[in-house]
């Protein structure tokens, strides 16, 4: 995997049907690191997220400076939704329809990123289960093989330890710290702080905007913590 890119936005905001969700801020994130996205529910970061993924307009410019021999591939992970538990779909046929380009009926074909991917997140086990009946780590751990099935060199990340197991928490952050060792670009919205403390290289605090961004030994002592922080750990 070659090195993730780099990000800048540029007077970044976000309107949706008159309503401002993020008002105008600018942000630089280094390549190959791992961002924290941190604030209180409801602040946007779930739309900051979308935005940088291109699955919400914005205003104003988001920039992905990418390595010249980057595949230019993105991961995404949305935030924890449940599945209709009457739907017919396995975790494997869920898995399918996001590796390829086509319905999984026509000519389906043996997949090794697709092989990779279960292998690398541990799903073997979740593949013959219809979505609605996963748990809640079950389902975020499909969510992730999901984001990983393309190679990328850059995650946006929506929560993806929300309602793991300790065994699962430990596992998921291996695979995204080994990814950020090999080059990539991590982007997560996280509400633990020890998690974004120990592992995150910067950290950026969303409210309605951008209302601070640095490293997390910025934010160390509970008293320099903005309002709201204090409830994330």
């Amino acid at each position: 995997m070659s090195l993730g890119p780099a990000i800048a936005l540029q007077d970044v905001s976000v309107t949706v049907k008159g309503n401002t969700l993020l008002t105008p801020f600018s942000l630089s994130l280094s390549a190959g690191q791992w961002h924290g996205i941190a604030g209180p529910n409801g602040g946007g970061k779930s739309t900051l997220l979308k935005a940088l993924a291109g699955l919400l307009n914005h205003q104003g410019r988001i920039e992905r400076h990418w390595q010249p021999d980057d595949a230019k591939q993105i991961g995404y992970m949305p935030q924890l939704v449940p599945f209709d538990a009457t739907l017919h779909v396995t975790a494997l046929d869920f898995l399918r329809m996001n590796s390829k380009k086509r319905p999984v009926w026509q000519r389906y074909k043996t997949d090794s990123k697709l092989e990779t991917a279960i292998d690398k997140v541990g799903v073997a086990n979740l593949l013959p289960k219809r979505l609605g009946t996963l748990s809640t780590g079950e389902r975020q751990r499909i969510l992730l093989t999901a984001a990983l099935l393309h190679t990328p060199s850059l995650l946006l990340l929506d929560e993806p330890i929300a309602g793991v197991d300790r065994k699962g928490r430990e596992h998921i952050i291996t695979l995204l710290s080994e990814f950020r060792q090999q080059g990539g670009t991590i982007l997560m919205v996280e509400h633990d702080w020890q998690v974004i403390q120990q592992y995150c290289d910067s950290v950026s605090w969303i409210d309605g905007g951008l209302i601070e961004h640095g490293a997390p030994q910025m934010f160390s002592q509970m008293q320099a913590m903005p309002m709201g922080l204090r409830h994330a750990s």
